[in-house]
């Protein structure tokens, strides 16, 4: 439960920081970033199998990702892409694995969404830095 409302607290923190402070590619990550918890929580069921639906969901936001990064004047959206695929990666590895694993797919799919956020914020403080700068 701390979990949870700590991911949840981390989410609308991010969030907060990038429209407040953040540039459009900041603003649409963390919408891509709100949508995806959304419909994650919407979708799940449990973490004792590879769960297809959550699989869909972050593909889903890796691609707006990678468009992102692709159209972005911005390096940050490259890292934010990476992590987003890592995260990927957990699901498609759950795919070998026949034993209990509930806790250790649930902590790999969360780990790389806080590096996904981090990774959000450090590109907004840096867009909000150069803004700064440049006197916008």
């Amino acid at each position: 439960m701390f979990f949870e409302i700590f991911g949840l607290v981390t989410l609308a923190v991010a969030c907060l920081i990038a429209f407040r402070f953040g540039g459009r590619d900041e603003q649409l990550t963390a919408i891509g970033c709100i949508a995806a918890t959304l419909l994650s929580r919407i979708v799940s069921t449990s973490y004792s199998h590879m769960e297809m639906s959550i699989l869909l969901v972050d593909a889903g936001f890796l691609v707006g990702l990678l468009v992102m990064a692709l159209r972005s004047d911005r390096f940050w959206p490259m890292y934010a892409a990476a992590f987003q695929f890592l995260g990927l990666v957990v699901h498609v590895g759950s795919m070998a694995e026949t034993g209990d694993f509930a806790r250790a797919y649930a902590v790999g799919l969360i780990f790389w969404s806080y590096a996904v956020m981090a990774a959000l914020m450090i590109g907004t403080w840096l867009e909000g830095r150069s803004r700064r700068a440049l006197g916008l």
